[in-house]
């Protein structure tokens, strides 16, 4: 860690971009004055540290659900309509095993791309 010595009104230069300057000193405290780009995010350490918890916990959260979360999807496949266990196929994935509905002749729906070229 560098130590350096200043007096209030004196500054010193943090790369080229970042000017901090002692702009007063009362009692067991220093005002510090820190001229930045604006793209350098600057915060008291106990603010920093929050963030880096809450950052922690949302990361922590996040792998955990992720882990059950697929496993918990899964669970919903196995049952139809109403809860009860569903046939293969793609009547599974309807929750019905009826078959599909077919468009009446002269109706126009059946047979046609989605251009409504038939």
């Amino acid at each position: 860690m560098l130590i350096l010595t200043r007096k209030p009104g004196e500054s010193i230069y943090i790369g080229d971009g970042i000017k901090v300057v002692i702009v007063e000193i009362k009692g067991n405290q220093i005002r510090l004055g820190i001229d930045a780009p604006s793209d350098v995010r600057i915060y008291r350490e106990e603010i920093y540290l929050q963030i880096l918890e809450e950052n922690k916990k949302a990361a922590e959260s996040s792998s955990a659900a992720t882990e059950t979360g697929l496993e918990g999807l899964t669970g919903g496949w196995a049952k139809g309509a109403g809860g009860k266990p569903a046939s293969s196929g793609a009547a599974t994935l309807f929750g019905s095993a009826a078959k599909p509905k077919i468009a009446p002749k002269g109706s126009g729906a059946a047979g046609k791309n989605k251009d409504g070229e038939g």
